[in-house]
């Protein structure tokens, strides 16, 4: 399990990488390509007695990264307020009326996976001046490091808090939400995070800044981990899917990197 386990994390690393250091469109495909995975995931889940539309979900949670990759930070508004506008017709044109309930699992699926991962496109475009859509970019440049450093230090805590807790955990961090996961494994994954980003010196940030930035996006891994398989037990399943061995669905795999990305992208911003 643990070999398996290894194996697609280092598969699904290098079609990350490969694709990012492709261009922005390139990227832009394959983050377009996990939202539409990470939705269809999202409506499965077995939530009792309610109903999203798959269908409209889907296609507002893909508005969000192309947004972003045409207008920028203004067009995640934009395709906000297309979502909801949507959705809310939708429900009027329909001969059975969704609840309340149906429209809003509608919505958040939209907002937490199509938005969060949306930030990784702008993130891209930090530093560079192309904020939005150019057709003449270089492939490595301060954004598409921006995005590297978002996966080392995610990559790196998600496995050393993995690895750490099995070797050494004792202290439950989360038993009611997580039973696996432990103080110690997570202590451990914040560390390396921090240090990971600390030896990333050619990115063009201080070492006092990437180690916070490390830590940081270390405790947003911790969060976003603990939402999703809070999510998995309400719906009263184990994974999400079965499309990566060893890990399950595409969200079990993306559930840190939904919540490091904003966090990523306004802590740049800012610092």
């Amino acid at each position: 399990m643990l070999k398996q386990r290894v194996l697609s994390a280092i598969i699904y690393g290098v079609i990350l990488l490969g694709f990012l250091f492709l261009g922005r469109i390139p990227f832009f495909v394959l983050v377009l390509a996990l939202v539409l995975l990470g939705l269809r995931e999202f409506y499965s889940l077995p939530f009792e007695n309610l109903k999203p539309d798959t269908a409209v979900g889907m296609l507002g949670g893909a508005c969000f990264p192309t947004a972003a990759l045409i207008k920028g930070q203004a067009g995640m508004g934009v395709a906000l307020a297309f979502l909801i506008i949507l959705v809310l017709i939708r429900g009027l044109l329909k001969a059975k009326k969704p609840t309340i309930y149906d429209v809003g699992l509608t919505i958040f699926g939209s907002l937490y996976v199509g938005f969060l991962l949306g930030h990784l496109i702008l993130i891209y475009g930090l530093g560079t001046g192309l904020e939005r859509f150019s057709l003449i970019e270089p492939s490595i440049n301060r954004g598409s490091l921006s995005v590297l450093l978002v996966f080392v230090a995610t990559w790196v805590y998600d496995t050393i808090a993995y690895g750490g807790g099995r070797l050494m955990g004792r202290r439950k961090l989360a038993p009611k939400i997580s039973p696996q996961k432990t103080w110690e494994g997570t202590i451990l994954g914040l560390l390396a995070s921090s240090a990971a980003l600390g030896l990333m010196v050619f990115i063009p940030l201080s070492l006092a800044k990437r180690i916070l930035i490390g830590l940081i996006i270390g405790i947003a891994a911790v969060l976003g981990d603990l939402f999703e398989s809070s999510l998995k037990r309400v719906a009263g399943v184990k994974d999400t899917g079965s499309i990566i061995p060893g890990h399950g669905g595409i969200l079990d795999r993306l559930d840190s990197l939904l919540f490091t990305a904003p966090v990523a992208y306004y802590l740049l911003k800012l610092l």
